[in-house]
């Protein structure tokens, strides 16, 4: 399978912003694996991306989709990165790296994992003399949350409520 990479032309399969060769050149730079042998390698890398795009496609981005028929929330129209104007063909670096931050955390985490909510949280404490006494650590819901700390850096920019507002032309 080879990805239908988004190229700022609002494409209605588009399925990537970024490519094989980008997402192995960001590890590269970076020092981190990602799958690498041949035909095999690409298929992984894909899927990897592929999970990486599930993640970015459920955020909240300044501006707005440029066309209805756009597959991808990118490009956009009225963004801006620090204040500059995004062209309403342009994909941004800062979303290319964050979906290939994100590919290379996919192989080792769940980006998007069910929520599991633990309604006692976890044990602190347990004894067992007589009779059976158990304490949990902050009683409610307790839920576990992927560390993305990375992408989330890369795609801070990009997202409403950012501290940046969009720019209408």
């Amino acid at each position: 399978m080879a990805l239908i990479i988004e190229d700022g032309t609002a494409k209605s399969d588009a399925q990537s912003y970024a490519t094989v060769v980008e997402m192995r050149s960001y590890a590269d730079l970076r020092g981190a694996t990602v799958p690498r042998t041949g035909t095999a390698g690409d298929e992984q890398c894909e899927i990897l991306l592929m999970k990486a795009m599930d993640y970015i496609e459920g955020q909240n981005f300044v501006g707005e989709k440029r066309t209805k028929e756009q597959a991808l929330q990118w490009p956009r129209l009225y963004a801006c990165v620090e204040n500059w104007p995004i062209n309403p063909d342009e994909i941004p670096r800062q979303l290319i790296q964050a979906q290939c931050a994100l590919a290379i955390e996919a192989q080792t985490v769940d980006l998007l994992p069910t929520i599991n909510i633990d309604r006692k949280g976890p044990v602190v404490a347990q004894s067992v003399t007589g009779a059976v006494s158990v304490a949990y650590a902050n009683p409610g819901e307790v839920r576990n949350v992927p560390a993305i700390a990375k992408a989330r850096t890369l795609l801070r920019v990009l997202l409403k409520h950012s501290g940046l507002t969009a720019i209408r032309s």
